[in-house]
C-alpha cells in the first residue's frame, strides 16, 4: 500500500467515525437533603453534569464541602437541601470530545496500517511509536490507587481526644479530612484505609454506632 493509499484511507476512516452520533440525555431535576446534617447520597444518572438550581435548606451548599457528584447521582452532607439539574449532552465540550475520539480511533487505525505496511515490505514486524516520551519509568502510564470513603466515615463528628482536649473532624466524600481544634487550629489531610493522614499524625477512623471512634475515642455526629 502506498503511502497516498494509506492517506486516503485515514482521510475516509475519520470523515466517517466523526459523523457518528452521540448518545443524547435530557436533563433533569433531582432534589437531595443531609437530613439531621447526615450524607446522603440520591442517585441520578448525571453523564458528568450537575448544578445547584435551588437551595432549600438553611444550610450553606458548597460544592465539594457539602455538595458534589459522580456518575451515579449527587451526594449531600452536613445539613444541604437543594434541588439539582443533572444529566445532558448539551453542556459545553460534548462537540469537542466527539471530534478527539474520533482523532483517537482515526489515528489508531493509521497506526495499524503503517504497521502492517511495514511488515509486508521487509518481513518484520515494526511496532508504531509509542506516544509517550523515552525513556519513562515501568509500569506507564501510571495508574492512581484511589479508595472510596464509606459512608460510616463520611460527615462531621464532634469529640475529645485522649488528651482531653474537644477536636472536630469532617471527612468528604472525596477523602479530604480536616480535623479542627478549640484553640482555632486546623489540619488537613486524607482519608484512606481506616486512618486519617494529618500533618501531625495519622489516626485510625473506626466505626462506632452512629458515630465513629478516633484513635479509640468517640466522636458523635
Amino acid at each position: 500500500m502506498t503511502n497516498r493509499s494509506v492517506q486516503r484511507v485515514f482521510i475516509a476512516t475519520l470523515a466517517a467515525v466523526t459523523l457518528l452520533p452521540l448518545p443524547a440525555y435530557a436533563r433533569y431535576t433531582i432534589s437531595c437533603s443531609s437530613n439531621n446534617y447526615r450524607y446522603q447520597y440520591c442517585g441520578a444518572n448525571t453523564d458528568g453534569y450537575a448544578r445547584l438550581l435551588n437551595q432549600q435548606s438553611r444550610a450553606a451548599c458548597i460544592r465539594g464541602r457539602t455538595w458534589g457528584f459522580d456518575n451515579g447521582g449527587v451526594w449531600v452532607n452536613n445539613g444541604c437541601s437543594a434541588q439539582f439539574e443533572v444529566g445532558g449532552s448539551s453542556r459545553s465540550g460534548g462537540g469537542n470530545a466527539g471530534a478527539a475520539v474520533a482523532a483517537g480511533v482515526g489515528l489508531a487505525i493509521l497506526g495499524a496500517i503503517i504497521a502492517n505496511q511495514d511488515q509486508d515490505n521487509d518481513g518484520g514486524y515494526v511496532p508504531p511509536p509509542s506516544p509517550y516520551p523515552q525513556p519513562y519509568p515501568a509500569p506507564y502510564p501510571p495508574y492512581p490507587y484511589e479508595s472510596a470513603t464509606p459512608a460510616w466515615a463520611i460527615g462531621t463528628f464532634h469529640g475529645t481526644n485522649a488528651a482531653g482536649q474537644p477536636q472536630t473532624i469532617t471527612i468528604n466524600p472525596d477523602g479530604a479530612v480536616t480535623l479542627r481544634n478549640r484553640s482555632g487550629s486546623v489540619e488537613r489531610g486524607y482519608y484512606s484505609g481506616e486512618m486519617a493522614n494529618l500533618p501531625s499524625a495519622a489516626v485510625g477512623i473506626n466505626p462506632a454506632g452512629s458515630g465513629i471512634l478516633v484513635n479509640g475515642m468517640y466522636f458523635a455526629r
